[in-house]
């Protein structure tokens, strides 16, 4: 049996199967609805995770991960594939670790975690958004030069920050003015793997209400 991935569509946990959808590693899906945490199949995710939070992943031994960057990391590592799996003696590990560091702290928790609260004011949220040029900017710099965050392959880094542009827009940020994050957000988001998955979440999101 696979490694369970308890899903939200379109939340962080869409990052995770982007890392195994490019890596060729099978996952079992098991969705949910966010607002109530209800299981497709049954129970609540709390039954799973005492914080009711996705990424979550049940290994096939019954261990438990959480954290999106610790997931993507563990999808990774089960990966065949040499041009998407970086082992921990290539220095290149160290990147990745680095930039899905990046991801977790700089974009998704200080950005979308505020934009998206629903009790966090308006200017509170006005704030938050002016923090994202100069990440942006930091990205479109490493971007001049590299195709992906890494170089010339897609890795689980860049799973992760093709994610965040799958919400960027209604979280109301505008990279438009970075013309190598645009060019990487295009090229990303057009991956044949990933296209299809955005598009199955956008219709399951449509079916959960």
């Amino acid at each position: 049996m696979p490694a369970t991935l308890f899903h939200a569509p379109l939340t962080c946990s869409l990052a995770a199967r982007f890392a195994a959808a490019e890596g060729g590693v099978g996952l079992d899906i098991e969705y949910l609805n966010l607002s109530t945490k209800a299981l497709d199949k049954g129970g609540s995710l709390y039954d799973i995770n005492p914080l009711g939070q996705v990424s979550t992943l049940k290994l096939e031994n019954g261990d438990l991960l959480t954290e999106t960057s610790a997931c993507i990391t563990w999808i990774q590592a089960q990966s065949q594939n040499d041009d998407f799996r970086i082992a921990p003696d290539d220095p290149m590990y160290f990147q990745m670790l680095r930039w899905l560091g990046f991801c977790a702290t700089e974009l998704h928790k200080q950005i979308f975690r505020v934009v998206f609260y629903s009790e966090a004011t308006d200017a509170v949220k006005d704030r938050i958004r002016a923090l994202a040029p100069e990440r942006f900017k930091f990205l479109d710099t490493q971007l001049k030069t590299h195709e992906y965050l890494l170089g010339d392959r897609f890795s689980a880094a860049d799973a992760y920050l093709t994610w965040f542009f799958v919400l960027a827009g209604k979280a109301q940020l505008d990279f438009s003015r970075y013309d190598n994050l645009t060019a990487y957000s295009k090229r990303t988001l057009n991956r044949p793997m990933i296209k299809t998955l955005i598009e199955s979440d956008m219709k399951k999101r449509v079916e959960q209400g």
